[in-house]
């Protein structure tokens, strides 16, 4: 089987939708004997900023001679970036025998009755699978949906739990409320297994304290047990000082823009001071060398100047707050273009009304996606639209939305794309020069 075979048939596992539940991913991981318990896991659950802390764990322990595979989703371009060793996504060719040799698993499972898995579970399970056969040292996975009945919830005795900000989300699967999806979060808290919390609201706070006492996890929460002060930001990174339970760090430079940066960073760094107390030798060198170099795509990620164009992927009210405390910090006074996309179930109009507010216009277009919320809607939901305060306009095409937004903030103006981040990854291919369909940006010119 080839790459483009592989791929085509796990996305087509895709209309089998998003259906948590633990018994599907079982039988996956029973049948391939358990590759989840080969090699010892850091588990990151959270609404905001899992991804970022999952990157910088793994930076971290990259740099200390670990080999690490990092597991986190969505992909931005091509599906293995979400599979990566060392930083590299997974060799096609090693992926389409994965695919080849889980298939006839899933065709077993469907004839006994099973019902079918999902395409998150079969990517999940050819995760667990790649890393325990090339012998990595550890994994950092990141949950996909809530945390108790996501398909990376199987694994005992993880390393460490970690809980970046919850907020609301995916209400329609976890409840309605801050309470509901922070239960759901707890889930990845193990009996006895150590946790860490990033700073949260009190509500959440005590609930995920209760959980966490309940089930004997020794606890480190970011702003109590460990604590961290700015230095310095900028648009490309920051600068800070960790105050650990046994690190004390000064003036660590972090490779990712944005003060939230800063916090996500903190609860990296609880998360491997627990983690070195298990073994794993973590010299300062280590720490230095991966804050600075981590990168992670689509999060306020400048891929142009002239005007300068920013990525990032912000999808709900709380990651729109965060994105639009960045742009007032890093822009001030200069004229800026918002290109959003979102989709249809995201609570688009909270998100709107933060991530739009220091935009002098606004393109609402499609994010690439059945699931795309119409543009038209989009724009409506934009504040000041209805009186024409904020200029909004409708473009359905994101690479020409994207052409118009550039046009209009000039060479000196800034345009950023935000919302869903299949907008981001399809703009992102396309600005960074990677083969895809054409469109107007091709030869553009300030």
């Amino acid at each position: 089987m080839d790459f483009a075979a592989a791929l085509g048939w796990l996305e087509n596992l895709s209309r089998f939708g998003v259906r948590l539940g633990l018994e599907r991913m079982a039988y996956l991981l029973e049948a391939l004997g358990h590759p989840e318990e080969a090699v010892p896991v850091i588990h990151v659950a959270g609404t905001n900023g899992k991804g970022s802390t999952a990157a910088m764990i793994a930076a971290v322990l990259q740099e200390a001679g670990y080999r690490v595979g990092l597991y986190t989703s969505p992909h931005l371009e091509c599906y293995t970036e979400r599979i990566r060793l060392d930083g590299r996504p997974i060799p096609p060719e090693r992926f389409a025998a994965l695919v080849e040799e889980i298939q006839p698993i899933v065709a077993a499972g469907v004839a006994s009755g099973l019902e079918h898995p999902t395409e998150f579970e079969v990517g999940t399970a050819i995760m667990y699978r790649y890393f325990a056969a090339v012998g990595a040292d550890v994994i950092v996975q990141e949950t996909g949906l809530g945390g108790r009945l996501d398909s990376t919830n199987l694994v005992r005795r993880p390393l460490v739990a970690v809980i970046t900000p919850v907020d609301l989300d995916h209400t329609d699967r976890l409840g309605p409320t801050v309470a509901d999806i922070a239960r759901e979060k707890a889930g990845i808290l193990k009996p006895g297994r150590p946790a860490v919390l990033a700073p949260q609201a009190p509500e959440v706070r005590a609930l995920l304290g209760e959980a966490a006492s309940r089930l004997g996890c020794p606890l480190t929460i970011v702003g109590e047990d460990v604590r961290y002060r700015t230095r310095s930001i900028a648009l490309g990174g920051g600068v800070m000082d960790y105050h650990g339970r046994a690190w004390q760090y000064e003036a660590l430079r972090v490779g990712l823009s944005g003060v939230h940066q800063l916090g996500n960073a903190a609860c990296a760094l609880a998360a491997l001071e627990v983690v070195e107390a298990q073994g794993f030798h973590v010299p300062e060198e280590a720490v230095r060398r991966g804050l600075a170099s981590v990168r992670w795509p689509g999060r306020l990620e400048v891929v142009r100047t002239a005007p300068l164009v920013i990525l990032d992927g912000a999808h709900n009210p709380a990651g729109a707050r965060s994105l639009r405390a960045a742009l007032e910090e890093f822009l001030p006074g200069r004229r800026l273009v918002l290109v959003c996309g979102m989709l249809a179930d995201k609570d688009a109009a909270g998100a709107l009304a933060e991530m739009a507010a220091p935009a002098a216009e606004v393109v609402a277009t499609r994010p690439d996606s059945p699931r795309a919320l119409p543009p038209a809607e989009l724009a409506r939901l934009v504040p000041g639209a209805d009186t024409g305060a904020c200029p909004v306009h409708v473009i359905a095409d994101p690479l020409e939305a994207v052409a118009l937004a550039m046009r209009r903030a000039g060479p000196r103006g800034a345009v950023c794309v935000a919302g869903s981040l299949y907008l981001v990854g399809l703009v992102r291919a396309h600005l960074r020069g990677s083969k895809g369909r054409q469109s107007s940006l091709a030869g553009w010119q300030p």
